[in-house]
């Protein structure tokens, strides 16, 4: 009985807390500020809508292995402002080696390997800073 009672513990503490699920909160954007270190570039009304949407489920796709004590590299970070209804919506730092941070945290994360996100922000990135 009482191996049944702390069973039944365990199984509500992981469902209250989640599982430990590791992804992010979901979010919409009509647009999106892109930057790479000191530059800044703004997609309103130079971005398609599908480019916006891909960046947009690929930031609703992260999934992070772990909080980590590395630091971003803000030489080769990437930020990305999501903008929905004239607000922000998300904002992401991520660097060339997937340490990445979001807007609602203090806490650096870890990318899982086979994330992409970083490669397809800079491409987006290059192709809008070639229509400034």
């Amino acid at each position: 009985m009482r191996k049944s009672f702390l069973v039944s513990i365990i199984i509500a503490l992981l469902v209250v807390n989640g599982c430990s699920q590791n992804t992010v909160d979901k979010i919409k954007a009509d647009y999106f500020d892109i930057g790479l270190g000191e530059s800044l570039y703004s997609g309103y009304d130079k971005v398609e809508q599908d480019t916006v949407q891909s960046l947009v489920d690929a930031y609703n796709q992260i999934e992070y292995i772990r909080q980590t004590n590395q630091q971003i590299n803000y030489d080769k970070a990437i930020t990305v402002t999501f903008i929905f209804n004239d607000q922000i919506s998300g904002m992401l730092v991520l660097d060339d080696k997937g340490i990445f941070q979001l807007n609602d945290s203090l806490e650096n994360y870890q990318l899982e390997s086979n994330n992409d996100l970083y490669d397809q922000a800079i491409e987006i990135y290059n192709e809008l800073k070639q229509q400034y």
